[in-house]
């Protein structure tokens, strides 16, 4: 039988707890992009309070990107030195910690808002390229993995989307080629680096298509793969929630591959988590507003045997894009 708190592997990591924590905004930065002391007592909270996996909060790979005002951003000049703090806070504490890295505009090689179809093969491989330049950053910062943003509506997520990418070339048409572009980044960071890979990934309206998109995914290096949502209500069936919709599809990927498979967000009750991750093929789940309330809740439930997440779900720190809660 399992249970939140085993002692179990993560890929090649090893962690205490099944519970992934899923970071998103970044308010407590200061002008200059530093990271504040705040931001470092939030991270030591969290590592020494039975957490899985530490996911940081949205790192931006391009300046003026839709929410670069809200993350960090791996071009800062204090980006390694900041981060290698917060790697080291959490490895005291025996707690992995992946880098979320992602971006939604394209804005490239002098051109603006770039659509998918209209990337040249130039536009790919400058893509690729800064991708292979971040992992380096995060791994010399001493993360232990990376987690890509190929999920929600981030960019690499409508190169994937089969409504979305209607392109002739290499890089469209078939799954697996609209998944080249992903595949030949994870290839690259895998030559480079030893950083675990974390893909976080939609399902979309064809659940078909997409499973084939996890399935190939785990087949050409992702280490773990976490199922989301693409951001927009067409995307789901009527008479099923989006909960019951990403449940029924997480479990079947987690039957189709044989790496780790993450249930992203929506469950902060312990008896549900427990009942779910032993009625399905589900290993692991992600949580991340629950942690914006208090970083510490883990260890009282670990201690309890039971309980729930005191958050409201109000949903002010998503849509304030606050790495603190606004009720307190």
């Amino acid at each position: 039988m399992k249970g939140i708190f085993d002692n179990t592997k993560f890929g090649n990591l090893d962690v205490s707890s099944r519970i992934i924590r899923n970071g998103l905004w970044e308010s407590q930065n200061d002008s200059g992009k530093n990271l504040t002391q705040e931001v470092f007592d939030r991270y030591e909270k969290l590592a020494k309070n039975n957490v899985g996996v530490i996911t940081t909060e949205l790192i931006s790979m391009y300046s003026h990107d839709r929410f670069s005002d809200y993350t960090h951003y791996i071009n800062s000049p204090l980006f390694i030195k900041d981060f290698k703090e917060v790697t080291d806070i959490a490895h005291e504490h025996n707690t992995p910690i992946l880098a979320q890295i992602g971006f939604v505009n394209c804005n490239i090689n002098g051109k603006q808002m770039m659509e998918v179809n209209d990337l040249t093969i130039e536009d790919i491989r400058t893509i690729q390229a800064d991708y292979v330049v971040a992992a380096k950053k995060i791994m010399f910062a001493g993360f232990d993995g990376i987690e890509l943003c190929i999920g929600n509506n981030f960019y690499l997520s409508r190169v994937m989307d089969p409504f979305e990418n209607t392109r002739s070339d290499d890089y469209g048409g078939s799954t697996y080629n609209r998944v080249r572009m992903v595949l030949e980044i994870i290839k690259l960071i895998k030559n480079t680096t030893d950083l675990h890979i974390h893909c976080k990934v939609n399902l979309y309206q064809d659940e078909d298509d997409s499973l084939e998109i996890c399935k190939i995914l785990a087949e050409n290096g992702a280490d773990s793969l976490q199922i989301t949502r693409f951001l927009s209500p067409q995307y789901f069936r009527k008479g099923q929630s989006n909960q019951d919709m990403l449940v029924g599809f997480a479990d079947k990927v987690a039957k189709n591959v044989s790496i780790p498979v993450v249930l992203g967000g929506g469950r902060s009750d312990m008896d549900k988590i427990n009942e779910l991750i032993n009625t399905t093929d589900i290993d692991f789940i992600s949580m991340q507003r629950p942690f914006v309330k208090d970083p510490t809740f883990l260890t009282k439930w670990k201690a309890e045997g039971h309980g729930k997440s005191e958050c409201k779900t109000c949903n002010n720190c998503y849509w304030k894009k606050e790495s603190v809660c606004l009720i307190e």
